[in-house]
């Protein structure tokens, strides 16, 4: 290890507190879906300190690059996720230990944890990226390759992974050598299979009418029952792992009337793009048929059906085999962590259909809760996590020595 590279390691393991107390900045500063750019100035601002040229682009995810002694030549990504799933009145204010939670009724924060609504998905992510940066940076280290550190928009929820899919859509895909998000709870795991996910509203309309005097004209309930009865029923294989869900139905306002609409949202998700083209055409079909039947039982009344994709992320695989993934495990055992490959629904998915190969990492440390208010993070032996994202991009990025 060079002189420069074992600096940047000694500065990640003396800065543990500094990374929690920018951790702790970052998660306080709100950042629903749609409505991040405070928190990505503060990004931009931390990695504009490293000596980074920093940059938003159309839709407001940051990206700040470090040269590479190389003018051209791939590329290394590493990226975390500047949304939370909060609303924007959603109080913020991080718990220390010792303190009452607000969060947790009747609770004071156990030594060692942090209380907060995101103060790990994706805070943690965050404050990972920026301490790697400040590490190169402190330790004067030069890479081969260009890395950026990007921090995205949209990735949660309706998100649908907004920012990611903009930032491949924009970029020259064959300059990148590899994606690397910092965006899970566990610290030996790597993704490298992408959840995706196909989500509908499906919406049945009629006249509706008083159920005693008008029965007989078209139910939008009832077809929507029907077509929901279809849907719960479709066959899904086991391996690759793929899931059907009704999350939400919607109908009627009184017992005694027909309902004028009635409205259902379908989450479909599987590691398998092909899997999720027959789920919707499962889906579209039982739709069709509920809706036919429910038409042809009625008397009267002029009925429609509306289908509307309301979420999109694309499902793909970086085989285990490839030099990110075997880079990526040989830097979490360097670590003393065992690493294990899982799936997930992350900004690496983006990257996967784009024909990048990417992964997403652990942040470190301890959390759980996840997507409540009730969500805590405990920074005990994060400092691994962090050396292990430093180990992967030193070998994909390659260092060079200043002497």
């Amino acid at each position: 290890m060079s002189r420069e590279a074992a600096a940047a390691f000694d500065h990640l393991r003396a800065n543990a507190d500094g990374v929690t107390a920018l951790q702790i900045e970052l998660s306080e500063i709100a950042a629903p879906t749609g409505a991040e750019g405070a928190r990505g100035e503060a990004v931009g601002r931390w990695l504009s300190g490293t000596g980074c040229a920093v940059q938003t682009d159309a839709v407001g995810n940051m990206i700040a690059r470090r040269a590479g002694q190389r003018s051209e030549g791939e590329c290394v990504v590493l990226s975390a996720h500047l949304d939370s799933i909060f609303d924007a009145e959603q109080p913020l204010q991080v718990a220390r230990a010792g303190e009452r939670s607000p969060y947790r009724a009747r609770t004071v924060v156990p030594k060692g944890e942090l209380h907060g609504p995101g103060i790990a998905d994706d805070a943690a992510g965050l404050a990972a990226v920026i301490a790697v940066a400040q590490a190169l940076a402190a330790g004067e280290v030069q890479t081969s390759r260009e890395l950026q550190f990007v921090a995205t928009v949209g990735e949660e929820g309706r998100g649908d992974l907004r920012g990611a899919q903009h930032f491949f859509a924009e970029a020259d895909k064959g300059q990148i050598g590899a994606f690397i998000t910092i965006d899970h709870p566990s610290a030996n795991s790597v993704v490298n299979r992408g959840v995706g996910s196909r989500r509908f509203a499906v919406e049945f309309s009629g006249p509706g009418g008083h159920s005693w005097n008008d029965f007989g004209r078209y139910n939008p309930a009832h077809a929507l029952a029907a077509a929901a009865d279809q849907v719960a029923m479709l066959m899904v294989p086991t391996e690759p792992k793929t899931t059907v869900n009704i999350g939400v139905i919607q109908a009627g306002q009184a017992v005694n009337a027909i309902p004028e609409s009635a409205r259902m949202e379908i989450d479909l998700r599987s590691e398998s793009t092909a899997q999720l083209d027959d789920l919707e055409t499962g889906v579209r079909t039982a739709v069709a048929q509920a809706h036919a039947e429910e038409t042809q039982r009625s008397t009267e009344g002029e009925a429609i059906v509306a289908i509307e994709e309301i979420g999109h992320r694309p499902a793909g695989t970086t085989p285990a085999e490839t030099p990110l993934v075997r880079a990526a495990w040989r830097a979490l055992e360097a670590e003393g962590f065992k690493p294990v490959l899982v799936a997930s629904s992350t900004d690496a998915n983006a990257a996967m259909a784009a024909g990048v190969p990417a992964i997403a990492l652990g942040w470190g440390g301890r959390c759980g809760d996840l997507h409540s208010t009730r969500e805590y993070f405990a920074p005990e032996g994060r400092e691994r996590s962090l050396a292990a994202i430093l180990h992967l991009l030193l070998e994909l990025a390659g260092p060079v020595a200043t002497v």
